[in-house]
């Protein structure tokens, strides 16, 4: 019978409690109390205990045998993140946070994207803020510029307004 070659799974196997004791009695290192990690020489593979404590991880930069990491592949699980730290932030590019200007011209580029009616809200924000840049001041949007429904007769002038104060400082 011809002997054939193991087919290579690409991702490694989890191992069972015995195989690992049976490890450990090997090399001459005690299994009374399991390691909640175990590397191995090479330090490119990582066992580790499971959480339930009924089987071992195998961990490597590439991959690892933990639910999590058959569930999300391509992502490292977060036995990865721990063991091999270099090898989990050296394929991904560091994120940094988009200064104001920059998210100001990212707006610019995607409202023509973005719906008429909030283009026409953009647009007349803007041109309000251009009115008096150094303000405050909510502008009003009522009838005479007060902001809220008002009765018109009970709309006390602005010039009117200024005496009854100028009345209260005297």
């Amino acid at each position: 019978m011809a002997q054939l070659p193991l087919l290579d799974s690409g991702s490694p196997i989890t191992q069972s409690i015995e195989a690992v004791k049976s490890l450990l009695a090997y090399v001459g290192r005690a299994c009374d109390p399991l390691p909640t990690f175990l590397e191995l020489p090479d330090k490119r593979c990582i066992l580790v205990l499971s959480n339930k404590k009924d089987a071992y991880y195998t961990v490597t930069p590439e991959g690892c045998s933990c639910p999590s990491a058959t569930y999300r592949p391509g992502k490292p699980c977060k036995h990865q993140r721990k063991y091999f730290k270099e090898a989990t932030t050296a394929g991904r590019s560091q994120i940094r946070p988009m200064t104001m200007a920059e998210t100001l011209e990212e707006h610019d580029r995607n409202l023509p994207k973005l719906p008429k009616s909030y283009q026409r809200m953009v647009k007349a924000a803007r041109e309000e803020a251009l009115d008096d840049p150094e303000s405050i001041k909510p502008a009003g949007k009522w009838a005479g510029g007060f902001n809220g429904p008002v009765i018109p007769d009970s709309i006390i002038a602005e010039s009117t307004r200024a005496s009854l104060v100028r009345e209260m400082l005297i």
